[in-house]
């Protein structure tokens, strides 16, 4: 069996970089997201290419190595020798039709809707221009003349406690029916991402009102022009807190990145709420991930 060890941020050198080549891939070819998401395992192919094996419940899968294809009979090999089902993730549709020329007939492969990435351009964001995103102008419109000393802030080292406190409270909020279990993943990857803020080459933005934090975000860069939305917590009591920090957000990071082009706001999981707020900002791309299985 292939020597996995868990990704720790010693791993980063080794991982950035080659995620950040793996043009037009999803959110998974993220070092933020495989370090902080999940139980993710990393060993590297006698090519130096890097392998991943990720266990989420209740499968475990191997990540598609897009820069070395020629590895997947060692990771089906790795499967067999494990005990378990060759299952790989995030393909593109062209990776999958490469596999079929190489491997006629040995492999099937599957949309994964909920695993789709919701990628927008950063302008439409920034802007909300055109009469699809109306309803988000109306709600900062009205967020606006509630709190007109409102304010955002860039995330920092010191506005972190705040955040987690408010994120404590938000899951407090959202658990209250006993469905804790939906959030569990999720509790565990925001507070990774909390520890290692620094260190991952995180950025977000808070947004106040005159007496309180209402909404948070942050992510980080996967692409040299696509930025990473991993986690956004609001307020839903305080109409427009959402769309404020959206907006605003996606502001910030074009003055503060001009070569950013899109805003990856990730898949949803197969929520219903969360699927029904990502379809409402149009996005520009529904990134399209196949998962691989191998033929019986």
């Amino acid at each position: 069996m292939l020597n996995f060890h868990p990704i720790t941020l010693s791993d980063r050198p080794l991982l950035e970089p080659w995620c950040e080549r793996a043009a037009g891939h999803g959110s998974e070819y993220s070092f933020a997201n495989l370090y902080f998401w999940g139980r993710q395992s990393v060993c590297q192919a006698p090519d130096g290419t890097p392998l991943i094996l990720s266990h989420f419940a209740p499968h475990t899968s191997y990540l598609y190595p897009y820069s070395a294809p020629e590895l997947l009979p060692l990771l089906r090999q790795d499967a067999a020798e494990r005990g378990i089902a060759l299952r790989v993730f995030g393909l593109l549709p062209e990776e999958a039709a490469e596999v079929e020329r190489r491997w006629p007939g040995q492999y099937r492969f599957h949309s994964v809707r909920d695993s789709a990435d919701y990628v927008y351009e950063i302008d439409r964001l920034a802007d909300l221009h055109g009469k699809h995103l109306q309803a988000k102008r109306n709600h900062c419109n009205r967020f606006e003349e509630e709190f007109p000393d409102y304010r955002v802030e860039p995330l920092t080292p010191a506005l972190l406690p705040a955040c987690r406190a408010f994120t404590e409270q938000w899951y407090a909020a959202h658990t209250e029916g006993g469905n804790e279990s939906e959030f569990s993943g999720e509790r565990t990857a925001i507070a990774r991402a909390f520890d290692g803020f620094e260190a991952l080459g995180m950025e977000g933005a808070a947004l106040f009102t005159p007496d309180r934090l209402v909404a948070f975000t942050m992510g980080n860069r996967i692409r040299p022009t696509v930025f990473d939305v991993n986690f956004e917590k609001a307020d839903a009591t305080v109409n427009g807190a959402y769309a404020i920090i959206n907006r605003d957000f996606a502001r910030m990071l074009r003055a503060r990145h001009p070569e950013l082009e899109q805003l990856n706001r990730e898949d949803d999981m197969g929520i219903e709420g969360l699927r029904r707020a990502k379809e409402s900002y149009a996005p520009d791309l529904l990134l399209d991930k196949l998962l691989l299985e191998a033929a019986q």
